[in-house]
């Protein structure tokens, strides 16, 4: 039965969550985060009984599942979609798997989540913690990005890292060469202890160089000593080897739906 959450559902949907928040960090953080006193996030659940069997979270054009058994009313769950219309879809793969060909008119993305166990040592000299000044010439290196900045433009990306910063819920690392910002990496979020790693950077012309790697190692290094765990998501097979490189071990694929 798919059923509608309230306030007084939180505590046992973190406790259906349990440890498996890498598996659904997305969800988890904007749960502890926004809760239900944000009017843009609303919660369903599917229920048998006492049982939970999958969670959705919407947080405005965006929608999380997770499902732990991986057993639930896909047809519900499709209906609940349908009438939401997110413009993106992600969980794991195996459950994405279940309601992707139901959802005519989005394509599927794969990639791989990862947490970080053990940092590598890594010379992180020159790495350091970007200043809020210093945010919105990074946002500009990004937003020439293809993959990383060119879809969101360069206003509202320096307003979203602008945002992260000033609210502790995000910081930038960087790497300068002849004053120029070169290599970077970020976390999109952390909240209640739970981090999770995005914009991980170098600049063309000093790709092959291991400043992906070295960035990347910065910013982690600086998380752990901050006492939160450290998730990622990465889609192509370079970004996959320098995060395995780094320390962060794979939890298993993760899948995207994007609205055509």
């Amino acid at each position: 039965m798919i059923i509608k959450c309230n306030k007084s559902d939180e505590k046992r949907i973190l406790e259906y969550i349990g440890k498996d928040y890498g598996k659904c960090a997305y969800l988890y953080i904007d749960l502890m985060k926004y809760g239900f006193d944000n009017e843009n996030v609303r919660l369903w659940m599917d229920v048998e009984g006492e049982e939970i069997k999958l969670v959705v979270l919407n947080y405005y054009t965006g929608v999380h599942l997770f499902s732990r058994e991986n057993e639930f009313d896909v047809d519900g769950i499709v209906e609940v979609l349908k009438e939401i219309k997110p413009s993106l879809i992600c969980g794991m793969s195996y459950t994405i798997e279940k309601v992707r060909e139901k959802m005519a008119g989005y394509e599927y993305e794969e990639g791989v989540v990862g947490q970080l166990r053990d940092i590598t040592d890594i010379d992180t000299e020159g790495c350091y913690k970007a200043s809020l000044e210093e945010i919105k010439e990074l946002a500009a290196v990004l937003a020439e990005d293809d993959a990383l900045g060119k879809p969101y433009g360069f206003d509202l990306l320096y307003k979203q890292l602008a945002e992260r910063y000033t609210e502790n819920f995000g910081r930038n690392y960087i790497y300068r060469d002849n004053g120029n910002i070169v290599a970077t990496a970020s976390t999109y979020a952390e909240e209640a202890g739970l981090s999770v790693i995005s914009g991980v950077f170098t600049d063309p012309e000093y790709r092959g160089k291991g400043l992906s790697k070295k960035v990347l190692a910065a910013i982690c290094k600086d998380l752990k000593a901050d006492g939160f765990d450290v998730m990622s998501y990465y889609y192509i097979p370079s970004a996959h080897k320098v995060h395995n490189f780094v320390g962060f071990e794979d939890l298993g694929i993760w899948a995207k739906l994007i609205r055509e």
